[in-house]
């Protein structure tokens, strides 16, 4: 399969947190949109910031990350979610994000690696 095969345009998809804690709380499910696929420097800076707990970086991931209907910032700069909210937001981005992570590749020339 040639690379150019798998290589797509990010597609803007809605996202519903529907957890059980959060629809006692708030009485409704709660959507959002991102892109199924970000770039290289998106993906790294929102695991590394996960990972390392950079709660500055990450809290500008979930504004970059975030998003409407029409694939603009939903929170203003100024705007801050619950963060019950924002840890699901920031946990369904995850999982959203590592799906899209590619797989490890098997060369089919040359030696294989150890």
């Amino acid at each position: 399969m040639k690379i150019t095969e798998l290589a797509s345009v990010p597609k803007l998809i809605e996202i519903t947190l529907d957890d059980d804690a959060l629809f006692e709380k708030y009485g409704d499910t709660i959507t959002f949109h991102t892109y199924d696929i970000v770039g290289l420097s998106t993906y790294f800076e929102f695991f590394n910031a996960r990972s390392d707990q950079q709660y500055e970086q990450l809290d500008k991931m979930i504004k970059k990350l975030i998003l409407n209907e029409q694939g603009k910032p939903a929170l203003k700069n100024d705007e801050d979610l619950p963060i019950d909210i924002a840890a699901a937001a920031i946990n369904k981005i995850g999982e959203i994000l590592g799906k899209s992570q590619s797989k490890t590749s098997t060369p089919t020339s040359g030696e294989q690696p150890k």
